[in-house]
């Protein structure tokens, strides 16, 4: 038995078409295929891999089914299903995708998705006319998505389980005769079986413009309830051996060919770090960007417009205290501060985007990260916690990433706080003449201190490849705090006016 990839534009035709299997026959395949699955499971558990199986298919064909099944043969402790109705309201105050990176399942670990990325999709093309020009676009984000988890270890197996409009009806017809499953047979299924010919046309065109050689989909004939089981559990078996191989065979030094563009432009040696504020026009200015801001992040609040801000900058550039500023002109109901470390052993055990799409704030709100995902293009890269090919990959997920956000609407805001070394040297010195800084300065700071121009130029290169017109970069004249601290808050004042259509200032 083999369940073929979609290699032809008629995909539904393509598949293998289900045989009729003796209940003893059937037995004794489902006894050695559990025994199968649960070794497997078990040896995918010791590995960094992980398997996302999505569930799809048309109604009546047994998806629910299938996934209580799946649930049976495997090991709960290391499974996790999710179906996505019961968190739309939470979700669409966020990102389209953030359902999704909730989702994920951990290293070792297999999540079941129920529809996963294309239920969506298909439910707009058949009922708000989406048409195929959509379908490509939204396509383009999953399969980027795909791609990007794939190459973190996280294997895709993708099914259509399919019935012909007759099998369909013929099924549903039998749910509804059967007093024990009368229930299976909802109202929405006969009006979708009424929409055949449309569901069928969206779900092609999304397994046609999702389909790849790393994550094909798998066309599952469902007509046969044996064969459909079988089918689907051996291809979650051959996908945890394909995790499992994958992990024993890893070439790194194959994935390190990346290029990246190259940036001639020195950004940091243009700030005019001269620029200052004096103590009166200081205060004065305080008041005036505060209270503008204030403002402004109701009038976002009113309309539903969240905010993300980014800090990053030298050690002791004067993050903490810029970000005190912002703060004090919110509401503390509207903000949350998430201060970025090395990552715990649990978010190590995800993408390393994963920790940064848990906080993203809801419709109205504002997240502020003091150190941000851009540690994987800066220390990681430094340092060496990530591999070439990691970071070198990196600009393009973190670009992804921060269009996800302002095509929901989110405002991105991105702050580098820069200094000479001079001036770093003049605040460490102080902060270790003051009892209740101290703790700021660690052996980290030092070390960073004496790579001080490998940082340099990661930090050019960062800027250089993730400076979006959506999601700029402000680069901060930081050696007077004043100064610094006044750039900023006029920097967000301005993004948000620009997303509010200028009609925030007067709230």
């Amino acid at each position: 038995m083999k369940c073929e990839m979609v290699t032809q534009e008629d995909v539904f035709h393509s598949m293998e078409s289900a045989e009729k299997i003796g209940r003893k026959a059937y037995d004794e395949l489902i006894t050695n295929l559990r025994a199968d699955l649960l070794m497997a499971q078990r040896a995918l558990n010791e590995t960094s891999q992980s398997v996302v199986i999505t569930i799809g298919g048309v109604d009546g064909a047994g998806k629910g089914e299938v996934i209580q099944i799946l649930n049976e043969w495997l090991d709960p402790r290391g499974l996790d299903t999710h179906s996505f109705w019961d968190m739309a309201a939470n979700a669409t105050d966020r990102p389209y995708q953030w359902r999704y990176w909730q989702s994920l399942p951990s290293r070792g670990r297999i999540a079941i998705w129920f529809g996963g990325m294309y239920t969506d999709p298909i439910d707009k093309y058949v009922h708000e006319k989406r048409g195929t020009e959509w379908v490509s676009e939204i396509s383009k984000d999953i399969r980027f998505f795909e791609n990007m988890v794939l190459k973190d270890g996280t294997i895709q197996v993708k099914i259509w389980m399919h019935l012909t409009k007759g099998a369909q009806h013929r099924r549903l017809k039998d749910l509804y005769e059967n007093p024990q499953e009368h229930w299976r047979a909802m109202s929405d299924d006969w009006k979708h079986h009424d929409l055949y010919e449309q569901f069928s046309e969206a779900a092609e065109q999304l397994i046609l413009f999702t389909r790849s050689r790393e994550a094909p989909w798998h066309i599952v004939d469902a007509s046969i309830k044996e064969w459909r089981n079988l089918t689907v559990g051996r291809l979650l078996h051959d996908a945890m051996i394909q995790a499992i191989k994958l992990e024993k065979s890893a070439r790194p030094e194959k994935k390190a060919q990346i290029t990246i563009p190259k940036v001639e432009k020195n950004f940091l040696a243009e700030v005019d770090l001269e620029q200052h504020l004096n103590t009166e026009v200081y205060e004065q200015a305080l008041i005036t960007w505060q209270g503008r801001l204030h403002r402004l992040f109701w009038e976002a609040y009113d309309r539903n417009i969240s905010t993300v801000l980014v800090f990053e900058g030298w050690d002791a550039g004067g993050k903490g205290s810029a970000i005190k500023r912002v703060t004090a002109a919110i509401d503390a109901r509207l903000y949350r501060i998430v201060c970025v470390a090395a990552p715990t052993p649990e978010e190590s055990n995800y993408h390393y985007l994963w920790r940064f799409w848990n906080p993203l704030p809801r419709a109205g709100r504002i997240t502020i990260f003091d150190r941000s995902w851009y540690g994987r293009v800066l220390v990681e890269r430094i340092e060496k916690f990530a591999k070439e090919h990691e970071w070198k990959r990196a600009y393009e997920e973190i670009n992804e990433f921060e269009r996800q956000l302002t095509d929901h609407g989110t405002v991105v805001c991105k702050f580098w706080l820069h200094i000479n070394q001079e001036k770093q040297m003049e605040r460490f010195k102080k902060r270790l003449k003051i009892p209740y800084k101290r703790h700021k300065i660690t052996d980290e700071d030092w070390r960073n201190r004496e790579k001080w121009n490998q940082y340099e130029s990661a930090v050019n290169n960062m800027i250089g490849l993730t400076n979006k017109q959506s999601a700029p970069w402000t680069i901060v004249a930081g050696n007077n705090k004043k100064f610094a601290r006044i750039q900023i808050l006029q920097s967000i004042c301005q993004q948000l006016e620009g997303a509010l259509g200028g009609q925030g200032e007067d709230h």
